[in-house]
């Protein structure tokens, strides 16, 4: 069968009937983007000079209608059946070449040569999964295209990567709501002439389907928001915390964890805004001191966890208090899967040294518990904001329990009305890893910046382990701070839209020798810093810390409420990097080991930055 064009001023693409693929050229380069054989055929098709349509068989078999149109900058595909579907892995990865750059959304962005073999990605992740994939699309560079294949919805569907001669590539497989179509599957291949372009097509795609809800527009509806910008994110844990948490012996703490003289030393060494969180809980009179000094007060939280009544014996002591708030509605509340069973969640240690697994509680029943337990915990003690672990960087479960029966699309739902109910509070919001399916209702998020393929081992259970010199992992040195292989492509779509920090395992003091680079980082996104130490780390680099939340800031207040509007590299080898907000202020870092020189004359040396107004 010929193959059959659609095409207008700035796109062509062309339909391969016989191997169940397209062909994408951007007209403006010549470049074209070919996609491998999906092993499907087209059949009936059919082509006006506004639209392509054809009827997706696999094996001879019709499992899907399809229809193509272009807009200005995008083609679009629609995808429709009818009765069951489990997966649906179609359209196939676009091929790639030698000399592309894959471009990734894994935490806030990754970007690599399609034939360097690093980093290594997991070969399925979901749509969507915080650090791992905040945005439903992944993208590539070649030569002056670049290609954005996006998702309408950032559920029911996941990232297929594999290594197709000896080379990077990804596709969409669909899944199935609840084993059946359910709704029409759309998704857009945006071409562009830069990533900062695509970025902002993305950008009004978004906006279009309700995901954009700026910071400016929540200050308005949750005045306290105001204190979070520019705000640094601190962990102060007591010397025996980890002890506690992992049932090791308790060693007399070296420093007390006094929270009002820490804070006043945070303050007299010019930490004005600072977000002070907990994970035991402050006193009303902390809180009432700390709100004194100007700072946010956050208490952490976790809504997705259950212990079973059959392990809590061997669970360690600390842990089991902590958790016994959701013991209430167990095994009522826990979610249950298509096979019939309760899912399980994040494993604890026991007394024995073993671990154990949790229970998972439906997203659903986790708003119910958000509603009940945190209004009276406010009104005892204060708090002016709220964390919620896990939750927010998690792609939608399905539940099959009875009586909170839930759709991926529902749980993403009620995972927003829950972040949603602490905002209309007054309270800043905050996740873990958020992603785009909830950032309209949180107000930061932590661990966005870290994606997780670069985090040191065990890092979730290392919340303020310091690694020196030669003990600094190499995913971190070399992935996580290098910055050829990070790219904002969060920030060019929502930086306006939410505060993204480090993890707390993952934070800007655990490499204390690194913090500068971290805070380059910072001031080139426009964020402020994370920090997660112990009482007795906090008398050793308190100095340091200064220093750093004085580097890191200084963007991130001026910037906070602004797009992310352009993004690029100065340099060959990606190291010196500049960033636009509001169109109107850049931000140049230098990464490298060499000075560089700005446009103006000024040399830049190493490892430092330059912000400044166009115009000025």
């Amino acid at each position: 069968m010929d193959t059959i064009a659609l095409q207008n001023d700035r796109l062509l693409v062309q339909a391969l009937p016989e191997q169940g693929a397209l062909a994408l050229t951007d007209k403006q380069t010549g470049v074209t983007f070919r996609q491998a054989n999906s092993g499907m055929q087209f059949l009936r098709l059919s082509c006006t000079a506004k639209e392509m349509a054809f009827a997706l068989a696999r094996e001879g078999a019709i499992v899907a209608q399809c229809l193509l149109t272009l807009g200005d900058a995008f083609a679009q595909l629609d995808m429709e059946g009818q009765g069951e579907l489990e997966t649906l892995p179609f359209p196939a990865p676009w091929r790639a070449q030698e000399q592309d750059l894959c471009l990734y959304p894994i935490g806030t962005g990754i970007c690599f040569g399609a034939g360097d073999g690093s980093p290594a990605l997991p070969e399925w992740l979901d749509m969507v999964h915080g650090a791992l994939l905040s945005m439903a699309m992944w993208g590539a560079k070649r030569g002056k295209s670049v290609l954005f294949s996006v998702l309408a919805h950032c559920t029911d569907a996941r990232l297929h990567t594999l290594r197709r001669d000896g080379l990077t590539e990804s596709g969409v497989v669909w899944l199935g709501q609840k084993g059946k179509w359910g709704y029409k599957r759309t998704m857009r291949f945006y071409l562009s002439g830069s990533i900062a372009e695509g970025c902002a097509h993305v950008r009004r795609w978004r906006e279009e389907l309700g995901y954009v809800r700026t910071l400016r527009e929540k200050m308005a509806h949750t005045p306290e928001l105001e204190k979070l910008l520019g705000a640094a994110d601190v962990w102060l844990w007591d010397d025996n915390n980890m002890n506690r948490l992992y049932a090791r012996p308790e060693q007399p703490e070296k420093t007390p964890r006094d929270v009002r003289r820490i804070a006043s030393e945070m303050k007299a060494l010019g930490m004005e805004r600072v977000l002070w969180n907990s994970f035991e809980g402050e006193t009303p009179e902390d809180c009432r001191f700390l709100k004194s000094l100007g700072y946010l007060v956050g208490k952490y939280d976790i809504y997705r966890d259950v212990i079973p009544a059959d392990v809590r014996e061997r669970v360690i002591p600390y842990r089991l208090a902590r958790g016994a708030h959701h013991f209430k509605n167990w095994p009522d509340d826990v979610r249950i899967g298509r096979d019939g069973k309760m899912w399980n969640a994040w494993q604890l240690h026991t007394t024995d040294g073993s671990m154990c697994y949790q229970h998972s509680i439906c997203d659903m029943c986790a708003l119910k518990m958000t509603m009940e337990d945190v209004p009276p915990d406010v009104g005892r003690v204060g708090y002016n904001s709220r964390f919620i672990d896990v939750q927010g960087g998690f792609s939608g479960s399905e539940c099959w329990h009875p009586l909170h029966p839930c759709t991926r699309e529902d749980s993403r739902r009620y995972i927003c009305q829950q972040t949603q109910f602490l905002a209309d509070m007054g309270l800043v919001a905050g996740v873990e890893a958020g992603q785009e399916g909830a950032v309209r209702a949180y107000h930061f998020s932590e661990g966005t910046i870290s994606p997780m393929i670069f985090r040191a081992e065990d890092a979730g259970r290392r919340m303020n382990t310091l690694y020196y010199g030669e003990d600094v992992p190499d995913s971190i040195a070399h992935g996580m701070l290098n910055a050829a292989v990070r790219i904002p492509l969060w920030e060019l779509v929502y930086h306006d839209c939410a505060v993204n920090y480090w993890y707390w395992g993952d934070n800007s003091n655990c490499c204390p020798e690194w913090m500068p680079v971290r805070d380059l980082f910072d001031a080139l996104y426009g964020y402020p810093p994370l920090y997660s130490v112990s009482a007795s780390q906090w008398e050793d680099l308190k100095e340091q810390i200064a220093a750093s939340y004085h580097r890191a800031t200084a963007t991130a207040r001026k910037v906070a409420l602004l797009p992310m509007t352009g993004f690029d590299w100065l340099t060959e080898d990606r190291l010196v990097q500049r960033s636009v907000f509001g169109g109107k202020i850049l931000v140049t870092a230098n990464f490298s080991g060499t000075a560089y020189a700005l446009e103006d004359g000024e040399i830049l040396p190493p490892g430092e930055w330059r912000m400044q107004e166009v115009g000025e």
